[in-house]
């Protein structure tokens, strides 16, 4: 368990690292919301090692993001990586997770990555990702906490963060 909290921390610290940095003068607009699981769109590669690890590799599902910041609603699109451990239900699986994500609308689209944990006890998934706009989005970022406090895999994500818009000193 220590090991895989450090893995998520490390991770966490190498996505902030390779985000773009953040300006003096930049415009910060929290957001929230509900992340809706809409469907698997393939299942990508699966195998149970010998140690009895169920790993995920290009995973893809489709979910459909409401947020109160029209920006990030939208269509979306999340690659998932995985190594689960097998557990009893209604647990199922539990570990680490990664992967990328892209949302989409009409008047653009945001691409970036996330890493995760699947807890053991529970099923509850915690999840933090880093977003890049493109489009009408350009130039902007964003931040954002996905917490599903349900074993469900089809139960909604809460979800938080911050769009971040560079400004002027």
């Amino acid at each position: 368990m220590k090991t895989q909290l450090f893995v998520l921390v490390a991770g966490l610290m190498v996505l902030s690292i390779l985000a773009a940095p953040v300006q003096a003068g930049t415009i910060r607009t929290d957001y929230e919301g509900l992340e809706h699981y809409v469907g698997p769109l393939s299942p990508g590669r699966q195998w149970i090692s010998e140690d009895g690890v169920l790993h995920i590799r290009g995973g893809q599902e489709a979910y459909r993001d409401e947020v109160d910041d029209p920006r990030l609603c939208g269509d979306s699109v999340v690659t998932l990586n995985a190594n689960f451990h097998l557990a009893d239900p209604p647990v199922f699986v539990y570990g680490r997770m990664w992967g990328t994500f892209r949302i989409e609308n009409e008047e653009g689209y945001w691409e970036g990555s996330w890493v995760g944990e699947r807890t053991e006890l529970q099923g509850f998934s915690y999840i933090r990702g880093v977003l890049h706009g493109h489009g009408a989005y350009e130039g902007l970022q964003a931040r954002a906490e996905y917490v599903r406090e349900s074993p469900d895999p089809a139960a909604s994500f809460a979800v938080h963060g911050m769009v971040m818009e560079p400004g002027g000193d």
